[in-house]
Formats: structure tokens, C-alpha cells, sequence
């Protein structure tokens, strides 16, 4: 998976507005870029309807917390408890 690249800027401008907004954005929130099967949209839509979150990226964060916590045996261990977390160790 490619990761997302900051946008260009020239060193005699700096960015202003959403440009600047977007760098910032990026800088803390990596991005991936990311293609489901057949199988797992259909997972995902699944749980769109159930309103397990009202977005796609909600409800893959939860799916891949929940199969960390299912293969890991360690329940929470490793996982942020907010939003938008990074784990501090996946074991």
C-alpha cells in the first residue's frame, strides 16, 4: 500500500488555507490507501446498516480493532480507547 506523500510546496511560499490545513491534517493522520474485496465491503456494508458507525472508516477501524483483540487474546492491550488512537503496542 502507497503511502500518502505531504503536497508539495515552494520553499519561497509557504501554503495558506486549505492547502495548509490539509498538510497539517496529513502530517498527523497517515493515510492508506486501501481496496476491499467483494467479501469484505460486503462485510463493511453489513455494518453500515447496522449503524455499527456512520462511516467507512469508522467501521473498518472497529473491524480491525475487534479481529486485533479476537487474534491477539489480549483484549484492549495495545489499543488506544479514543478516537482516532494510535495503538501504543499491537501484540
Amino acid at each position: 500500500m502507497a503511502e500518502q506523500q505531504p503536497m508539495p510546496t515552494s520553499s519561497a511560499q509557504p501554503a495558506t488555507g486549505n492547502r495548509a490545513r490539509v498538510q497539517r491534517y496529513r502530517a498527523k493522520h497517515r493515510r492508506i490507501d486501501y481496496v476491499p474485496s467483494p467479501d469484505v465491503l460486503a462485510i463493511i456494508d453489513l455494518h453500515l446498516d447496522a449503524r455499527l458507525d456512520n462511516c467507512v472508516a469508522g467501521v473498518i477501524d472497529k473491524l480491525i480493532e475487534a479481529g486485533h483483540r479476537a487474534m491477539s487474546g489480549n483484549g484492549n492491550r495495545g489499543l488506544c480507547d479514543h478516537a482516532g488512537g494510535q495503538p501504543s503496542a499491537l501484540n
